[in-house]
């Protein structure tokens, strides 16, 4: 694992305070210095897992689907080296909180992270038929885009930080500018030659996964607070508000620029500008305006 080299810094904060959730809620500002800091640690992990659970469960599969169709010989070997590299991620993060919280991810790789049993079969199954459901190249693009700008925002606080993560991160940053540029290649090959019915129906799939998956926390984001109050029980009567407060942020429209927008997905947006079947993703992306209908109201 490419870390800093040296122990783990539990009196640092593991990541940008403002990428956590918890951070945009009013109740946030009740809890104490050790709760927060604790909380962000709490929600590192869970990052953590879930790029484990997408580079492992996810994009290996979504990958390997298309590499088993012909494609130009420079971006089947890009490919091979893609799957290669989502591999060795998994493991870099695997690994790391495998240090920090051993206890619990030496057993497992997912302690926020779970699928319901019939939901993980068929998800596992679902992406081995890619090369079917292309929106899935949808959801590789935009989620590594996302983990490019978290990526970035790591490096903009890395004094602060715990140097470990930031070196998880600065390593991750290293190759996903590559990912983006063959997730495109993908796109660019294989979009415009399906049916307007099937890319419509693939679209409205997309949306549907991010937004029960991929946007506002619910169920996984949830467990970190409850582990938090788990530490600290004194916080137990506040549950009820941390529950709410966190289930509203699907309308906190600071919290959804920094999930995604035309800052922290651009390439992504800039295409749903060209497909009108993506005129409807805005429901899973508040922040999502096509820019046509930007203009219109800036005139």
């Amino acid at each position: 694992m490419q870390t800093s080299g040296v122990a783990i810094d539990f009196s640092r904060r593991f990541m940008p305070e403002h990428l956590t959730p918890l951070f945009h809620t009013a109740c946030y500002a009740r809890l104490t210095r050790e709760q927060r800091l604790r909380y962000n640690q709490l929600h590192s992990f869970y990052l953590n897992e879930q790029t484990i659970f997408f580079e492992s469960a996810m994009a290996q599969h979504i990958l390997r689907a298309f590499t088993m169709r012909e494609l130009p010989a420079s971006l089947a070997t890009g490919l091979e080296t893609f799957i290669a590299e989502e591999a060795a991620h998994s493991e870099m993060f695997r690994q790391l909180n495998r240090l920090c919280w051993p206890d619990v991810y030496s057993k497992e790789d997912f302690y926020f992270v779970r699928l319901a049993f019939m939901s993980s079969i068929c998800l596992r199954k679902w992406v081995k038929h890619a090369r079917m459901f292309p929106f899935f190249l949808w959801i590789l693009l935009i989620q590594e885009e996302r983990a490019l700008f978290y990526a970035r925002e790591f490096l903009k606080e890395a004094g602060e930080l715990e140097p470990n993560f930031v070196a998880v991160q600065r390593r991750h940053l290293a190759d996903e500018a590559g990912h983006i540029l063959w997730d495109q290649e993908l796109l660019n090959l294989i979009w415009p030659q399906m049916t307007k019915g099937s890319r419509i129906f693939n679209a409205r799939l997309f949306a549907w996964m991010m937004g029960e998956y991929f946007t506002t926390p619910k169920r996984s984001g949830l467990r970190v607070v409850a582990e938090l109050i788990k530490k600290f029980p004194a916080l137990q009567p506040l549950w009820p508000e941390l529950r709410t407060e966190m289930l509203e942020l699907s309308r906190n429209e600071r919290f959804n620029l920094l999930c995604y927008s035309r800052e922290v997905t651009p390439k992504t947006f800039a295409r749903f500008d060209q497909w009108l079947e993506f005129r409807p993703v805005n429901k899973a992306f508040p922040s999502y305006q096509p820019l046509s209908d930007i203009s219109k109201s800036l005139k």
